[in-house]
């Protein structure tokens, strides 16, 4: 269901002006119709009494290296300096909650909800470079997180192919949207840069995915997954 910038602003005890920026910075999801925006609902339920979120966001590049290290890569997109900076980052994590790390991460991604046709969807998905998402690919994972009915259809696509992709396959803008697409800002994170032969989307990944879920226990399962993923990273870190 959407919503005007008012009644978003009232739910969230935020003045205009500030359910403008998140729209705009990506915090917020929702789509511009004229000169005025509709908010995504359920993107406002999520962030109810979560909007100050504890700590600064990471910047795009460094938010996706935590989570590449966490899946045992090396962020090769990084300078080395940059990297060590990371890890520090990671090792003064103390069992970090759902809030802090989606502080830490939020700015990753531009996300968008748009209406395909089922076929179209399938077609996207044959794409090469497109990668699955959400909890559908979770429970794929073995993530503890049982079925929730029938979750909308999410992948992960490089935002520079995205706009051919859009017009190709179709896609629109709607009320009852189907397919959410992330674009990973300032990277494409699943590239085998280090000839390693881990191409995709890791656990890590697919955890933070689950912390911007309004499905309580969605959020819950993406939390406990990260922080097994980081008590596995300080082992190794400990272990030399």
């Amino acid at each position: 269901m959407e919503i005007d910038v008012k009644e978003a602003s009232r739910r969230l005890g935020l003045n205009d002006s500030r359910v403008r920026q998140l729209l705009r910075a990506g915090d917020l999801r929702g789509r511009r119709l004229g000169g005025s925006w509709l908010v995504d609902g359920e993107d406002v339920a999520r962030l109810q009494g979560r909007v100050r979120l504890p700590g600064r966001p990471l910047a795009p590049k460094r938010a996706w290296a935590v989570l590449d290290l966490l899946d045992g890569g090396r962020a090769a997109w990084l300078s080395d300096s940059a990297r060590s900076q990371v890890r520090r980052h990671l090792a003064d994590l103390v069992d970090p909650g759902p809030d802090e790390w989606m502080a830490a991460l939020r700015r990753r991604s531009r996300v968008l909800d748009v209406v395909a046709h089922p076929a179209a969807i399938e077609r996207l998905r044959l794409v090469d470079g497109v990668h699955p998402a959400g909890p559908s690919a979770a429970l794929g994972r073995g993530f503890d997180l049982v079925a929730m009915g029938e979750s909308m259809a999410e992948f992960y696509v490089a935002e520079a192919h995205w706009p051919d992709l859009y017009r190709a396959l179709a896609l629109s803008e709607g009320r009852e949207p189907n397919l959410r697409v992330h674009l990973p800002r300032e990277v494409w994170p699943f590239a085998d840069e280090d000839n390693r032969g881990r191409v995709g989307v890791g656990d890590a990944v697919l955890a933070a995915g689950l912390l911007e879920s309004a499905e309580p226990r969605a959020v819950a399962a993406g939390a406990d997954r990260l922080g097994d993923l980081l008590a596995r990273w300080h082992d190794r870190r400990a272990r030399g």
